[in-house]
């Protein structure tokens, strides 16, 4: 399914879907971009195709402000706004964009949003290297000696727990632990 594809099956009115596609072309945005959903939406699999999913991926990210921390319920809150008067299940879309928050274990849809979200943990060296340099554009802001601890502390959660929670991810799960300790190791 293509990404427009995806918004037709929303069947949203098209100046809504025309606002989130200006979102994700914000200034701030390196990584949290239309490119970020196609990824997701391109290793949803069918069977997992429903509306609230879709909609989950397209708005997980809707918010992104790198300064804040109430990303995810912004995007919620985005999400009850504009999927307002659809038939797709708002609180269910609500809960699995919040559930990307911290990336903990839930529902089988949770996990499979997660490991969608995630998936470029375990991406081959190149293009975790580009995921990690979007990453900082996207906190250009933070000094470097901050933003190298910051991030460090966040790959090393991350390296201590089991990433992917999917049959469908659990081969990335040694690259993607790779991918983060070599980061680390740039880092420090």
């Amino acid at each position: 399914m293509t990404p427009d594809q995806s918004l037709l099956l929303l069947g949203l009115a098209p100046a809504i879907t025309r606002r989130w596609l200006a979102r994700l072309n914000e200034p701030q945005r390196h990584y949290h971009t239309r490119a970020h959903v196609e990824a997701m939406l391109a290793n949803l699999p069918p069977a997992d195709a429903t509306r609230e999913m879709i909609a989950a991926i397209w708005l997980h990210d809707i918010v992104y402000d790198p300064k804040a921390s109430d990303n995810e319920e912004l995007s919620a809150k985005v999400a009850q706004q504009d999927l307002a008067g659809s038939d797709i299940a708002i609180a269910s879309v609500v809960e699995l964009i919040l559930g990307t928050k911290r990336h903990e274990p839930g529902s089988e849809t949770q996990n499979l949003l997660n490991d969608l979200d995630l998936g470029i943990l375990g991406a081959s060296t190149p293009a975790y290297a580009r995921y990690a340099h979007q990453i900082r554009l996207e906190y250009a802001h933070v000094p470097t000696p901050q933003y190298h601890a910051g991030r460090a502390a966040v790959l090393r959660a991350f390296d201590q727990k089991q990433i992917f929670q999917t049959e469908r991810f659990a081969h990335l799960e040694e690259r993607a632990h790779k991918n983060l300790r070599a980061e680390i190791a740039r880092l420090q």
